[in-house]
């Protein structure tokens, strides 16, 4: 199970819906700003309901008390992986679809093919604790990443490119809104060897 594998796992819902309370205090602070954009990314493979997403989604997200009404879309990166791109401008309804992308995944037996569930937000006005080097400016993207096998969020912020064209990484921000994020309640994946780059997000 990884790192946290000495207990018996816990519903993600626990550790996701945390997102929730933490970035609406990061909200009224203006630290971040919501982006009304998320994602589920997993490891296409011949189980039904991964070949049938478009149809199965749709009454779940749609239909029935309590249906958050929650756009969605189903796209491939370049790396081979796809992804359930998810849009509501109710940040508490986008974290609990996806939430719900990724427990119906589960429940249909396909656990093992989802890597994560991605949130975007932009830096706000207020954000502090990384220098004027950094190329994370306000206004830029960054992801909170809630990694499925660990149970735990890490953020993750691109950099730009360097001189010969590679994707960078703003590690100095990124480390910055960790410590924000784990003053604010949010479970942070401990290990920094475990925040993974994850290029090519399709929003």
């Amino acid at each position: 199970m990884g790192l946290f594998s000495r207990t018996k796992p816990k519903d993600d819902w626990e550790y996701v819906s945390t997102l929730i309370p933490a970035c609406d205090k990061l909200f009224a602070r203006r630290e971040i700003v919501p982006s009304r954009r998320a994602g589920i990314v997993f490891r296409p493979a011949d189980v039904p309901i991964l070949n049938e997403l478009r149809s199965r989604l749709g009454p779940i997200l749609h239909e029935g008390e309590g249906a958050t009404k929650t756009g969605f879309e189903i796209m491939d990166d370049p790396h081979g992986t796809r992804w359930v791109v998810l849009d509501d401008g109710n940040f508490g309804d986008l974290v609990s679809s996806g939430y719900t992308v990724g427990n119906a995944i589960q429940a249909e037996g396909a656990k093992e093919h989802r890597l994560a569930a991605v949130f975007q937000f932009y830096r706000g006005a207020n954000f502090d604790g990384v220098s004027e080097t950094s190329n994370w400016r306000s206004g830029s993207a960054g992801y909170f990443i809630y990694n499925y096998t660990f149970q735990a969020y890490y953020p993750f912020i691109p950099g730009g490119k360097d001189q010969s064209g590679k994707d960078q990484r703003d590690r100095q921000a990124e480390l910055a809104m960790g410590h924000t994020m784990r003053k604010t309640g949010i479970r942070i994946e401990r290990s920094l060897e475990n925040w993974f780059a994850l290029w090519g997000i399709p929003f």
